[in-house]
């Protein structure tokens, strides 16, 4: 079996990210996947799509299904477009055939960057393995779970609106200050380990699966608190 390949994600706004392509894909198995619901740039002509596909030809690949519909409207928050859940899976596979990929966007600032979402679906279902978990993981499903996340603080909103679908007013209300006051990643992430959340439960959180959320977490914190800690 080859060694899974290593997932890039990298903003051209970022002025570092040109080297850091070129780096990457001096690795002849390297995949350039632009997840740009368009793949022009007003203001980058080196980032346009007859620019890449020159640049690296079959190795760049735009994937309209991995685009945020709303990047226009950063008020709605992020939603994928119809038919990600394919291109997940097929991103997923070319990683376990052992090829780096680069997830390619325009921000500069990939905490509030769709690209953050898609980089934790991938990993999501590079977990969906039989071998590795058998029985215990679902597929990630969007008609299920609507990949629509705020955009003000990624990723630390996602694990924040995993508090609130899970009804954990005791959570909120005791950490609600000190989020405010902190780096949200770091302080929602310090409460799930508090909760003793697994690692797939933890996975779940960050893309908002919540169907697969609630078979893995912890049963006496979706219900009580005050009962006593047991094994799953």
């Amino acid at each position: 079996m080859s060694e899974q390949g290593t997932l890039y994600t990298l903003g051209y706004a970022h002025p570092e990210t040109e080297r850091q392509v070129h780096q990457v894909m001096r690795d002849e198995r390297a995949l350039l996947v632009d997840i740009r619901l368009s793949p022009y740039s007003k203001w980058a002509s080196a980032w346009n799509k007859a620019a890449l596909c020159s640049e690296y030809g079959s190795r760049y690949v735009w994937d309209r299904r991995l685009g945020n519909v709303n990047y226009a409207h950063k008020e709605q928050g992020i939603q994928l477009a119809p038919g990600h859940e394919d291109a997940v899976r097929e991103v997923a596979s070319w990683l376990r055939e052992g090829r780096p990929v680069v997830l390619l966007c325009a921000c500069r600032d990939a905490r509030a960057c769709h690209r953050s979402l898609v980089a934790k679906l991938v990993q999501v279902a590079l977990l969906e393995r039989e071998d590795h978990y058998p029985g215990l993981l679902a597929r990630y499903r969007g008609d299920e779970v609507p990949p629509v996340i705020l955009p003000e603080a990624l990723p630390g909103m996602q694990w924040f609106s995993v508090a609130l679908w899970t009804r954990w007013p005791d959570l909120l209300a005791e950490h609600h200050g000190y989020i405010l006051g902190t780096s949200a990643f770091n302080a929602i992430e310090n409460m799930m380990r508090y909760y003793r959340l697994s690692s797939v439960a933890r996975a779940a959180a960050h893309t908002l699966d919540f169907s697969l959320f609630y078979r893995c977490a912890r049963p006496w914190v979706l219900l009580d608190r005050s009962e006593e800690e047991g094994e799953v």
